[in-house]
């Protein structure tokens, strides 16, 4: 599990959390339930950026290994020549 991946699953934790006690504090007043879903939309915004954040870096080691992979073909082509001659 990568950095980006822990931080996601812990903010997703703790928008739960906020949830729970927004939740629970709407039985003293429903206004009280403002601060605790906010907490919780803000975190879910964190998650999903380093959701973002993890597809992005992912893809980005995805096209560095298929560029990899096209240039140890070419060196390989480049090396059989280079013997044959």
């Amino acid at each position: 599990m990568t950095h980006a991946q822990r931080t996601a699953a812990a903010c997703k934790l703790a928008a739960f959390v906020a949830a729970l006690v927004a939740g629970y504090s709407a039985t003293y007043h429903p206004y009280y339930v403002v601060p605790g879903l906010v907490a919780a939309a803000f975190f879910l915004g964190v998650a999903a950026s380093y959701r973002r954040d993890e597809q992005r870096q992912r893809a980005r080691h995805a096209e560095l290994d298929a560029a990899a992979a096209a240039d140890e073909q070419v060196l390989d082509a480049d090396r059989d020549q280079a013997s044959a001659a």
